[in-house]
């Protein structure tokens, strides 16, 4: 199919391309070439799944050979297996290249894992969020910092949000305004995470904000505060989840504390926007064209259905590349293509972190979703968080709602029993609230234990 149907069929459906190519015939900066960027973005999402398979083999095999004569690091693990660029055609050929951890990341000086040429006094420099409690700064030129910025731009555009609506979003950090917000387009107020809740609440009143962005565990919580408070002026048509797995039950929630459609996305500082729920709510676009993404387990790739650890390269970050780069997630690859007609790939839902399940002891794990929602169903619980220790066994700290006592208590403890089926022993103490991690997520679970994937 031509580009030029194709921008008709992104126009047609969508209508963002249609927002983009006016806006575009109204500006002239310098800032065109990121613009146009996204409409290319915007037209090849309807590409056949085929041409989209081919525009990821000519990037990737792009990276692969910048990689390996720009960056010391790649240079050398490349070498260790004996592999070239001319070497890396196809997905299996990539798998020859050992996976790369954060852990081995932060143990390089910037010189080994810089592309060589980079200046790094024009990079900008980002902190991931540290949720492993082992934050990660990644270099991005600024050319590759607006590529991301166009690709988390295009999964917006997909799922409703105008060039000119009000976006607020709940962050630690407040950026200096963009020279496009400047002239209201693409114009977020930031909701500071420091703030007491109440404040915050205050805040999203007072910007009555057309798209609501937030990690899915800030969502909740201010959610739950609305619906106690029977505030209903915070009416978002958009609400935008990233960051923590949000759950059945969370969406829900959501939806009904906010009103808005509600959107789940998938990404990481170090690769951007990595995939990404359409309208048709049936599972995640995998951005393919901008990410290469394998689903690993010990025994090989996982096949669809099957989880699998994430592992990407991406494919247009060229400042600091990561090649096989281990993200410490769970998820289920999908071999169906998505109703909305989109070529990109589809990943059928992200589980959860690797650390995140828990082994029983003849070693088969037990699904972190399982876990939380069967626990979720005993009464008298407002929150709780469990560990598996290194002796295996398990901790449950729980807040209490009203109706807590010892027979909930006893719950707990016959449910995660017969969940583990191995003779777990289970310790349940209550506590008054369950703390963030370093990144401002409340993980439900976390294990001691070795991870399984």
């Amino acid at each position: 199919m031509r580009d030029s149907t194709v921008v008709l069929i992104a126009s047609r459906r969508d209508s963002p391309a249609r927002q983009v190519r006016a806006f575009l015939n109204g500006i002239q900066s310098m800032h065109l070439a990121s613009l146009t960027g996204l409409m290319d973005l915007l037209r090849r999402q309807w590409r056949s799944p085929e041409d989209i398979a081919e525009l990821q083999r000519r990037e990737l095999s792009a990276m692969v050979r910048h990689a390996y004569e720009r960056v010391p690091y790649y240079h050398d693990l490349f070498g260790s297996v004996g592999a070239k660029p001319a070497d890396i055609r196809t997905a299996e050929d990539l798998r020859r290249i050992p996976i790369t951890t954060r852990a081995t990341i932060q143990s390089l000086p910037p010189e080994a894992i810089v592309a060589r040429g980079t200046e790094l006094g024009a990079c900008k420099e980002i902190t991931t969020a540290g949720s492993s409690g082992a934050p990660l700064c990644v270099v991005l030129r600024h050319s590759d910092s607006s590529f991301y910025d166009m690709v988390w731009a295009r999964a917006a555009l997909a799922n409703g949000q105008k060039l000119r609506d009000r976006v607020a979003c709940l962050k630690f950090h407040v950026p200096p305004r963009r020279w496009f917000e400047r002239l209201g387009i693409w114009r977020k107020d930031i909701v500071s995470l420091a703030l007491p809740a109440e404040r915050q609440v205050d805040e999203l009143v007072r910007c009555r904000p057309d798209v609501l962005r937030a990690n899915a565990y800030q969502l909740v919580e201010l959610a739950e505060r609305l619906l106690r408070a029977g505030v209903g002026t915070v009416r978002p048509r958009l609400v935008f989840s990233m960051g923590s797995v949000l759950d059945e039950a969370s969406r829900r929630l959501v939806a009904r504390a906010f009103g808005g459609e509600v959107f789940d996305f998938y990404g990481a500082t170090e690769l951007g926007c990595i995939a990404w729920e359409c309208r048709e709510h049936d599972g995640y676009h995998i951005n393919a064209d901008t990410v290469f993404v394998e689903f690993v387990t010990p025994n090989g790739p996982a096949a669809p259905g099957e989880m699998g650890r994430v592992v990407c390269t991406g494919l247009h970050a060229f400042g600091m590349p990561f090649i096989r780069y281990d993200l410490g997630d769970v998820a289920v690859p999908d071999e169906r293509r998505c109703a909305c007609g989109r070529g990109l790939p589809m990943m059928r839902r992200i589980v959860g972190r690797a650390d995140d399940f828990f082994v029983a002891r003849d070693g088969t794990v037990r699904s972190p979703s399982i876990i939380v929602n069967r626990v979720k169903l005993i009464p008298g619980i407002a929150r709780f968080h469990l560990t598996q220790r290194r002796d295996r066994r398990i901790l449950a700290r729980i807040v209490p709602a009203d109706g807590f006592g010892d027979a909930a208590r006893a719950q707990v403890v016959a449910t995660l029993q017969k969940i583990m089926a191995d003779g777990s022993k289970v310790d349940v103490e209550t506590v008054p609230e369950i703390p963030a991690d370093p990144a401002m997520k409340v993980r439900c679970l976390i294990s001691e234990l070795p991870a399984p994937f």
